[in-house]
């Protein structure tokens, strides 16, 4: 399922310099940051955190969820749309994109608009 590349900074070197964790909420709708852009390069999304000066690569499902957050989408917007996209039922899906959802708004490469 979903995942950042394993070249980012993991979650607990992140804890360790005291990044806040952040929690993605169900009743809660998200969207991709509008001032990150990424491009497609070799069947991959490749886009840089400015604020963190890292590169990101997204592949597959993570890319599929990265295009779907182009407008604002609740968790289950996005498991429902995963599930149809990639044949896979609600329980395998949701917890890798709780996951992933959480990842990008700890890395603030999405944020929560309600």
């Amino acid at each position: 399922m979903p995942s950042l590349p394993t070249s980012t900074p993991s979650r607990p070197r992140e804890e360790a310099r005291g990044v806040c964790m952040t929690s993605s909420r169900p009743d809660a709708s998200y969207i991709r940051r509008p001032t990150l852009h990424a491009v497609e390069m070799d069947g991959e999304l490749v886009m840089m955190g400015q604020e963190q000066g890292e590169y990101y690569g997204l592949r597959d499902v993570a890319a599929s969820i990265w295009n779907h957050l182009a407008e604002p989408r609740t968790v289950e917007d996005l498991v429902v749309l995963v599930c149809e996209e990639w044949n896979v039922t609600p329980e395998v899906c949701r917890p890798d994109i709780v996951e992933f959802l959480d990842d990008l708004l700890l890395r603030k490469l999405a944020e929560e608009v309600s």
